[in-house]
């Protein structure tokens, strides 16, 4: 049986693969400035080939988009058309991917709890919620052409990812929140577990999401994302969130202290590595 491998690409970039297929979530690797957030950005091809040379990818079945913020959808057309992958998201991804002139290229609409097939993997869609504080929330509506500004990547409908193969099944929640019981009859080995801003939530809250999202799949290893600056490129090593956005260090007190008491194997993801 082929050996499942996943690798961190920063922010909630995971790759899922067995050597011969392979689907990536997000695949947000331009990482404009602060300065681009605040103006206007577009995908930077020459950050996109180096992470997917990084990563080792060639080929993808799948790029599957967690919601449309600039974070999460700014290079997911790009990385699908250069790869020759489906992309997959909601239909404010699907707005991006035509104002980026891509429209010919193959979209795959996820609805959750749809499975939907991408090569050796079964990816089921799930609803998903977006953390606390969405500062550009609702759906696009309109083709968004680059540059473009950072507000015209709304939100539209965040998921989770369910991913599954028969050498065994990754859970990727991108986003710092959960939609009670959402996840239930979906046990995943592993789970890549948004915690952006999760630190500047009370302990009870940190709790209940542990239990909604690693109890409720029954994962035996968690790998925490979406805790770095995301406007770093990543030539650079990677820095925390500015402690004005997010505590790291308070929500993994709390994250480790429920991974001991439960059997979980629990550690921050190295970029690039393969596990």
């Amino acid at each position: 049986m082929p050996e499942l491998r996943t690798a961190f690409a920063g922010v909630s970039n995971v790759l899922v693969s067995d050597g011969a297929s392979a689907v990536l979530v997000d695949g947000f690797f331009s990482r404009p400035s602060v300065l681009k957030l605040a103006t206007r950005v577009a995908p930077d091809r020459a950050r996109i080939d180096d992470a997917l040379r990084r990563l080792g990818v060639t080929e993808l079945d799948a790029v599957l988009v967690s919601h449309s913020h600039v974070d999460h959808a700014l290079d997911a057309p790009v990385v699908a058309k250069l790869t020759g992958a489906t992309l997959g998201g909601s239909p404010s991804t699907r707005r991006i991917q035509e104002g980026y002139g891509l429209a010919d290229e193959p979209f795959e609409e996820l609805v959750p709890g749809q499975p939907v097939e991408f090569g050796a993997f079964t990816v089921t869609p799930l609803d998903a919620r977006h953390s606390d504080g969405d500062r550009v929330p609702g759906e696009i509506t309109g083709p968004v052409r680059p540059p473009a500004k950072a507000k015209a990547f709304k939100t539209g409908r965040c998921y989770s990812f369910h991913i599954a193969h028969a050498a065994g099944r990754v859970l990727v929640h991108a986003s710092a929140n959960f939609v009670p019981g959402a996840l239930a009859g979906h046990p995943a080995d592993v789970v890549y577990l948004g915690i952006g801003a999760a630190g500047k939530k009370t302990e009870d809250w940190r709790e209940e999401y542990w239990r909604e999202t690693v109890g409720a799949v029954g994962a035996r290893t968690v790998r925490p994302v979406h805790w770095d600056a995301f406007w770093r490129p990543l030539s650079k090593p990677l820095k925390l969130l500015p402690k004005v956005l997010d505590d790291l260090g308070t929500t993994m007190a709390t994250f480790e202290r429920l991974a001991e008491a439960d059997g979980v194997g629990l550690a921050l993801p190295e970029l690039w590595k393969a596990e």
